[in-house]
């Protein structure tokens, strides 16, 4: 994959991604509804790929697993740019939908579809899981 590059909404917060992405898929759970208006669009990325620049807060708070999800947001726009979790340590999961070239995003699933709204329609061909599935390789 080509080097990518993203930013909020006013520009100050801006990452550059160098590789290949681990996974790329939307989430539907209550957070990232809340944040990202009705499903968001996420880019997770191995350690080392993603350069931040900019100014960012960080708000965290515990996942179903019980560890905690950063989010990570432009204090001038608000526009969340990144998010780290800690079940995955190292990953910077990055917002889609801030791509200068959008059309880089390629999702191949949907997480947490039991929570999806009526009015947010995903592609009928991407795989659905009703929460997060199992890691890769896992045997579950």
């Amino acid at each position: 994959m080509s080097a990518m590059k993203g930013s909020c909404l006013c520009g100050s917060l801006k990452f550059e991604v160098s590789g290949d992405p681990i996974f790329q898929g939307f989430c539907q759970c209550m957070d990232c509804r809340k944040a990202a208006t009705g499903s968001f669009p996420a880019m997770g990325f191995p350690p080392g790929a993603v350069k931040v620049t900019g100014e960012y807060r960080t708000y965290s708070k515990a996942g179903d697993s019980g560890k905690a999800i950063h989010r990570n947001f432009c204090p001038n726009c608000g526009g969340v740019a990144f998010d780290t979790i800690d079940v995955m340590p190292g990953v910077t999961i990055i917002n889609a939908a801030l791509l200068d070239e959008p059309g880089q995003f390629k999702p191949d699933h949907v997480v947490y579809a039991r929570s999806a709204l009526p009015w947010d329609h995903m592609d009928p061909k991407l795989a659905k899981f009703p929460t997060m599935p199992p890691p890769q390789g896992s045997g579950s």
